[in-house]
């Protein structure tokens, strides 16, 4: 009868506390009404699936009216080792932190990085186009997450990196490629009009 009662006793205690260690696993650890929730859902599903493979937890915090500074101290209440990556529209910043050691793993300037051929969060922020804030979040944390997974040799099945370089990769070429067709065709009106008042001056004074 008495072990009985600590069994069930045991049971009820893990059941209690188990929805506080499922929470805790959330990479997405503070959304002031900025992610939906399709999108921290894929952010979850990446980061549980991180942890589990590296034991690196790797977070998410974004506020609208709270400032960078409040959430980058949110660091220090998670898990060791780990990595937070961070966006207030308050202070119009982004941030990547984190213990040493797992800082130590990736690049964090190339994921920071302004020029969209490296970076993947600014550019998107700078575009100013479309759902800017889901979209820029969301490919951040997934590249941050693919380099962790690349360093440990390991394979992420929820990853979408791929997907989203390749469609980046594709949008880079054809920008590119109307750029090179612009400039083409402004050094041919050009020289058409230099050749066509060459011709002029010809006709007028030969």
């Amino acid at each position: 009868m008495k072990k009985f009662f600590q069994d069930g006793f045991l049971a009820i205690f893990l059941s209690f506390f188990a929805p506080i260690s499922s929470f805790a696993l959330d990479a997405v650890i503070y959304n002031e009404n900025v992610l939906s929730q399709k999108v921290s859902s894929e952010i979850n599903l990446i980061g549980k699936e991180l942890y589990e493979k590296t034991g690196i937890f790797l977070a998410l915090a974004v506020g609208d009216k709270i400032s960078l500074e409040s959430l980058t101290q949110k660091q220090k209440d998670l898990p060791q080792p780990s990595v937070l990556l961070v966006l207030s529209k308050e202070s119009h910043k982004v941030d990547i932190v984190g213990s040493s050691e797992a800082l130590s793993f990736f690049d964090k300037e190339a994921v920071l990085s302004p020029y969209a051929g490296t970076g993947t969060i600014l550019p998107i922020l700078a575009s100013k186009k479309g759902d800017i804030y889901n979209a820029a979040l969301l490919n951040g944390y997934a590249d941050i997450a693919d380099r962790l997974a690349r360093y440990f040799k390991i394979e992420l099945e929820n990853s979408i990196g791929n997907a989203n370089r390749d469609t980046l990769n594709i949008l880079r070429i054809l920008l590119y490629g109307f750029i090179c067709f612009a400039l083409l065709y402004y050094t041919q009106r050009r020289m058409k009009k230099r050749h066509q008042s060459q011709e002029t001056k010809r006709r007028r004074f030969g």
